[in-house]
């Protein structure tokens, strides 16, 4: 077998999503000629060998950079979310805020992450923004989640990398050692 099968699935958060980011499709090799012979475009040849891996694992660092700007976004949001539920609490403990948050007044409530702006009496905007905090710690979670998948697929591709590079340098080795042994032969046979 010339690679371990492994199936690869979408990640976490872009499941039912239109975005899609094009994950590699990194499969341990297992047999590096078989893999060379089932692969259209290798054709046999070390070199596009070598830089088919070298792309798949720079396409995965690459996705992986995009997902950990994503979580950053996400854990900004989370934190100025945080922020103004922790300010509306502190007004409302203020002196005054009984007079000041009277039955029906309403708070704007605005998140970080969306362009809409809400008013919402008190109670309702507390609960907005738990509601909008689970919310983010669970894609948050998600993407967590991705970045380790993807990371996993860098680390077949390198574990691929190190062991086409050494069947290499045995090829190399073994090429030489037949040719010495060809040529002692050959002029032993003189």
């Amino acid at each position: 077998m010339g690679t371990a099968s492994l199936e690869v699935p979408e990640l976490i958060t872009l499941t039912g999503n239109n975005n899609h980011l094009a994950l590699p499709d990194v499969k341990r090799i297992t047999d590096i000629r078989k893999f060379m012979d089932e692969s259209k475009n290798i054709n046999g040849s070390f070199e596009k060998l070598s830089e088919f891996i070298l792309g798949q694992e720079q396409q995965c660092h690459d996705i992986t950079k995009l997902l950990k700007e994503q979580v950053q976004i996400k854990m900004d949001a989370l934190r100025q979310v945080k922020e103004d539920m922790l300010e509306l609490q502190r007004q409302l403990k203020a002196p005054g805020a009984s007079e000041r948050f009277t039955k029906g007044h309403k708070v704007l409530v605005k998140f970080y992450d969306e362009t809409e702006i809400n008013e919402y009496e008190v109670p309702d905007a507390l609960a907005r923004y738990s509601l909008k905090m689970s919310s983010l710690y669970g894609e948050i979670l998600a993407l967590d989640s991705d970045v380790d998948y993807v990371a996993y697929l860098a680390s077949i591709a390198r574990v691929n990398k190190d062991y086409v590079e050494d069947w290499h340098r045995h090829e190399k080795i073994e090429k030489a050692r037949k040719t010495v042994i060809k040529n002692k032969s050959a002029g032993d046979a003189k």
